[in-house]
């Protein structure tokens, strides 16, 4: 099977006298000043001498050109006599035309792996490194994988001093042509001034009616890992740019968008809102139609169906929004981005066109995602990463990619994370396998697999927003039931604060994420005698109506929660009336019911508390099954009152067994909507939110058991 034909080769048509994307450099006609978005402008007249030497760097690309191609003449040689081999056996053979958009042949340099080809480099960071030697790439080689978190911390030694002036060192790319973006006709298709599409990478679309052009979008090509024209770089659409946007996803046989924006950040808008809310939109030529929408807690997923007028064929498009990238800045963890990237590798088509992939001017964000989606690919089957090169390849395909150094940095980071962690996720029919070869001891160590994993999770550094400001101050210390429990700043709940009073904002409680919604739990300590007003206090003002208690009031002779509820009278507490209504005894917990009112203004709403009693004193429940059905019945009770707050839960310190709690809520929803587990990270998630989340060996050891209970009791799960 052929793979598409895209447009622009590695080798570029003549027409517009250009090259391969991110292998030489051309000559600029100017442009491209002013603007939002997208850093500086573009460069003016060139002085003889730079003309002169751009003449050379002219005469030195004719002749790299030749080399390409004589090598690609070679290799197609070579895929026709193993094609002929192959189907002489019976065999089906993928083959690729030279020049278009589909995988490169392994490279039999800096890989280790054989191959058939032994035609050197055939990846587009590789041809660009031995055919543009520059000091900058000579200075800055790949990375062995074994060294990069040494090589990372070096980077950021002394406030990030070395990064700075790496980052500072890349090619800005800005030396070729961007006729087209600077027609009259197109300027306003452009969402800033000065992001452009460079000539000689842009996507051409197919021409209107000899629409005068018809055939621009501001958009680019960009190479993968050992594979051309892997991306399409574009930015947020903007009104009059719609159809282009869906006249290209259609052109170039799309099955992918990723977007990595919101509308609006910071009161600017950021994309234009490019698909239907509901059912069917007809954006000139092409039909839209909503099929599904899966909001989850750091992204969304999509699914288009995209259709030409005229024609028969439908297809269906799968649209990937990471809602997680901060307004300003990059993401404080890697975790949600690494979980997005793999969900969007695992459902792109081996034989799609390019994945399209946007934020607001298609530079900053877009750059990061596509180049560590493309070291992902190359950590695969390499024993190097090379961010320093795929940069400076893609940003001679469009201008500014990678926009800014925080960005670049976090593309470090992410790697950093994927080394160090590996992917975690666990098919759930495997799980059980994969909980047996846990289980087993090492033969030299004598540790067990999820010893060394809970090991692992304990070495795990504080997140650098690591702070405890509020927690340890004066007039709060004394709210901690531990002293080593404490709530992170970014992730603490904040109560209104009373007028006169120090610290009246604090509470020991922070926001946990879901898998569908962020901040859609509270994890605290059980509330001590001081803090109980408090603790009703944050249920009313973050309209909390699910409460989770996990621990009994004593265990052992030490109180490990006071009774902030009333038994059976009313009580006050500051400002609110809580009135018992009901109490339920079932198998393995009680259901208690409240009356909460407001004394300030008489509002009333109710709040139940679901009360575990199962738990020992000591380690953990002998069965997970009804742990199981206890956390099925919490969640079914807030569905079924249909109450949007957050649900709150507890134990003693609020991090053990709550964060049994909230691992299991959020694994098992993902194991019913995905078929994966990642246990590993998703405490190591939590651990970003409040410390020290699922406290013991035999917590972490217990989430296994019964997540396996759980995958028992579905019969296409069944070993």
């Amino acid at each position: 099977m052929v793979e598409p034909a895209l447009k622009q080769p590695l080798i570029a048509a003549q027409h517009n006298n250009s090259t391969s994307f991110c292998t030489g450099t051309l000559q600029s006609s100017g442009g491209g000043g002013g603007g939002g978005g997208g850093g500086g402008g573009g460069h003016g007249p060139a002085s003889l001498l730079q003309q002169q030497q751009q003449q050379q760097q002219q005469q030195q690309l004719l002749q790299h050109q030749q080399q390409l191609l004589l090598q690609q003449q070679q290799q197609q040689q070579q895929q026709q006599q193993q094609q002929m081999q192959a189907m002489a056996m019976g065999q089906q053979f993928m083959t690729m035309p030279p020049g278009h958009s589909g995988t490169l042949p392994t490279s039999s340099i800096g890989s280790g792996n054989s191959s058939a080809y032994h035609a050197g480099p055939t990846d587009p960071v590789e041809l660009r490194r031995v055919n543009f030697p520059t000091p900058a790439m000579v200075n800055h080689p790949p990375v062995p994988i074994g060294q990069l978190i040494d090589h990372v911390n070096n980077l950021k030694a002394n406030d990030n001093l070395k990064f700075s002036a790496e980052y500072e060192s890349i090619d800005p790319g800005q030396q070729f042509t961007w006729e087209n973006s600077n027609l009259e006709v197109n300027k306003a298709k452009n969402r800033y001034a000065n992001v452009i599409a460079y000539d000689h990478s842009r996507v051409v679309l197919q021409p209107m009616d000899n629409l005068p052009g018809s055939d621009y979008i501001n958009a680019n090509y960009m190479d993968g890992y050992r594979k051309q024209n892997a991306y399409i770089a574009t930015q947020g659409p903007l009104p009059d740019t719609v159809a282009d946007f869906w006249r290209m996803a259609w052109e170039q046989k799309c099955c992918t968008i990723v977007m990595m924006t919101k509308f609006e950040e910071r009161t600017r808008v950021k994309c234009d809102l490019y698909w239907p809310v509901k059912g069917t939109e007809t954006y000139d030529m092409m039909g839209v139609t909503l099929i599904d929408t899966l909001e989850l807690a750091y992204y969304t997923i999509r699914t288009f169906a995209l259709q030409r007028a005229g024609a028969t064929e439908k297809r269906e498009i799968r649209h990937f929004q990471f809602t997680a990238w901060p307004d300003h800045g990059v993401p404080e963890h890697c975790a949600p981005l690494l979980m997005f990237l793999r969900r969007v590798r695992a459902s792109n088509p081996p034989d799609a066109g390019p994945i399209v992939v946007h934020c607001s001017a298609g530079v900053g964000r877009t750059g990061a995602f596509i180049v560590i989606d493309a070291m992902l690919e190359r950590m695969k089957q390499e024993k190097t990463l090379d961010v320093y090169g795929h940069v400076t390849c893609l940003r001679a395909q469009r201008n500014y990619m990678v926009q800014t150094e925080d960005q670049y940095i976090f593309i470090h980071d992410c790697l950093v994370e994927a080394v160090t962690c590996g992917n975690t996720e666990v098919p759930a029919r495997a799980l059980a396998n994969h909980v047996h070869k846990l289980s087993l001891l090492d033969d030299l160590s004598g540790v067990s697999g999820l010893e060394l994993e809970f090991r692992s999770l304990a070495q795990m550094k504080p997140p650098a927003s690591a702070k405890f400001t509020s927690a340890s101050l004066p007039a709060n210390k004394l709210k901690n039931r531990l002293v080593n429990i404490l709530p992170y700043e970014n992730c603490r709940v904040y109560l209104q604060p009373i007028r006169g009073v120090e610290g009246s904002d604090y509470i020991n409680a922070s926001w946990i994420d879901g898998y569908r919604q962020r901040a859609c739990y509270i994890a605290t300590q059980g509330p001590l005698p001081d803090t109980a007003e408090d603790f009703w206090r944050m249920l009313w003002e973050h309209n909390s109506t699910i409460v989770v208690n996990l621990t009994k009031l004593r265990e052992q002779g030490r109180e490990k929660c006071h009774q902030y509820w009333p038994g059976e009278r009313s009580a006050r507490y500051q400002y609110f009336v809580v009135d018992p209504m009901a109490e339920y005894n079932m198998p393995s917990y009680i259901l208690r019911e409240f009356k909460v009112t407001d004394a300030r203004d008489g509002q009333s709403r109710t709040v139940r508390q679901f009360h575990f009693t199962e738990w020992p004193d000591q380690g953990v429940p002998k069965s997970g099954e009804g742990f199981i059905e206890f956390i099925g019945q919490v969640h079914k009770t807030k569905e079924q009152f249909g109450q949007d707050g957050p649900i709150t839960v507890h134990c003693s310190a609020g991090v053990g067994r709550t964060g049994v709690f909230l691992t299991l809520a959020v694994v098992l929803e993902r194991m019913r909507y995905e078929g994966v587990v990642d246990m590993y990270q998703t405490v190591r998630t939590l651990r970003t939110q409040r410390p020290a989340m699922v406290q013991t060996e035999d917590q972490y050891q217990f989430c296994y058991t019964a997540a396996l209970e759980y995958l028992s009791s579905f019969d296409h799960y069944a070993a």
